[in-house]
Order: C-alpha cells, then sequence, then structure tokens
C-alpha cells in the first residue's frame, strides 16, 4: 500500500515577501523541503513536483497573517518538527506556526471566506465618508472582475458578511472586510473599493484566510 500522509500547515507572509508569487512560492518551498530533508512526496511522470496544494492564491503584493498549503508527505512526522526543520530552511518574513494531519488536500472546498484589512487614502474626505455612511446604496451595485481567464460581472456585497472603518489620522482610513466564499469564488480586497464613485487609493492590504469549523 502507497505511504501517503497530508499535513494542513498555516503561515503568514509579510513584509517583502508579499511580493512573492503563487508559483515562485511552490518553487521556493519545493527547495526548502529538500534543504530540510523532509520526506515529500512527488508527482509521477516526467517532470515530478513536490506535493504542494494551495488555496486560493495570495496576490503578489498583499500580506497574509493566514495562509494555509496541504503537503503530502511519504511518511509521518511530527507536527512540531515539520514546523522547526521548514522555518530553519526560509526567511522569517515567511513563518509556518500550525501543522495537523487531514485526510484529503481540499483547501478550496474547506476554505469559509477571507478577512481584509485595507489601509486607504482619499483626497475627498467628506464626500468619500458620506458615500460609505450610505453602504446600503450601494448594495445592489455590481463590479467587472477577473474569475480565471475571464472578466465577468459581480455584486460584491453578494461576499460581505461584515464591515466596518476606522479613520487612522487626516485622510488616511482602515476598513475592515469579513467576507465568504461563493460557488468557489473569492472577494479580494481592492475588488470591493470598485463599488466606490470616489476611488480611494489602496496603500497596504492584508488578509487573513478562514476555514471551515
Amino acid at each position: 500500500m502507497e505511504n501517503r500522509v497530508v499535513y494542513r500547515l498555516a503561515f503568514f507572509k509579510l513584509n517583502l515577501l508579499k511580493y512573492v508569487g503563487a508559483n515562485d512560492f511552490l518553487n521556493f518551498l519545493g527547495r526548502a523541503l529538500r534543504r530540510a530533508n523532509i520526506p515529500v512526496k512527488y508527482s509521477e511522470g516526467y517532470n515530478p513536483r513536490p506535493l504542494i496544494s494551495l488555496g486560493f492564491p495570495c496576490p503578489v503584493g498583499v500580506e497574509s497573517r493566514r495562509e494555509y498549503i496541504d503537503l503530502t508527505l511519504q511518511e509521518d512526522m511530527e507536527e512540531k518538527e515539520l514546523i522547526k526543520k521548514l522555518n530553519d530552511q526560509i526567511p522569517n518574513d515567511i513563518r509556518f506556526y500550525e501543522a495537523y494531519k487531514i485526510k484529503k488536500s481540499s483547501l478550496i472546498e474547506d476554505t469559509y471566506g477571507i478577512d481584509y484589512e485595507l489601509y486607504i487614502f482619499t483626497h475627498l474626505k467628506d464626500p468619500f465618508l458620506l458615500e460609505f455612511k450610505n453602504l446600503d446604496s450601494l448594495e445592489h451595485r455590481k463590479i467587472l472582475a477577473r474569475r480565471g481567464n475571464s472578466i465577468k460581472e459581480i455584486k460584491p456585497f453578494d461576499y460581505i458578511k461584515e464591515i466596518s472603518y476606522q479613520n487612522l489620522r487626516d485622510n488616511i482610513f482602515l476598513i475592515k472586510l469579513k467576507t465568504i466564499k461563493l460557488e468557489n469564488t473569492i472577494l479580494r480586497g481592492e475588488e470591493f473599493l470598485e463599488l466606490f464613485y470616489i476611488k480611494p487609493v489602496l496603500i497596504k492590504q492584508i488578509r487573513e484566510v478562514i476555514l471551515n469549523v
């Protein structure tokens, strides 16, 4: 019988490492696994690759406090040892901090939603606040968003569970969003800002992936 053990690992990605895209991250992680002598399982065929699965990839330029990968190994490992061995091979701005066994890799299916913190600047503070305080009027507004290789019309409020804002200083605001997955798609933080007629400038975006309980 084939040996195959699947672990789900949580990690954060901060600062300059936010500019590492999904494909580069997988290559980077594959090299770290080899250096750490972790018994990772490989795909079959002419170009075998480590069996690492991502959920909804974190966009380039977006920091994350919680992302997940599903990692398939050839044998059991103690979770703390797995985390330590990986962290010893990667920069401090990417850290794994949780690991547990799962029956099968199913990150997209297991994702409940994504929480966002959007740090924005607006040069028209009062009109922006007025529009924000009348969010009910935006509830049915649609935007164009890329989904795979196509452009689709979506209603951002279909994805939004909670929303709040805080005026940090002068014309800088923090918007907090709690969003849910719909039909295996998610709302990206910057897509929410497309709702506004007075478009704010996105300074920084942080996300956190939430799984089903």
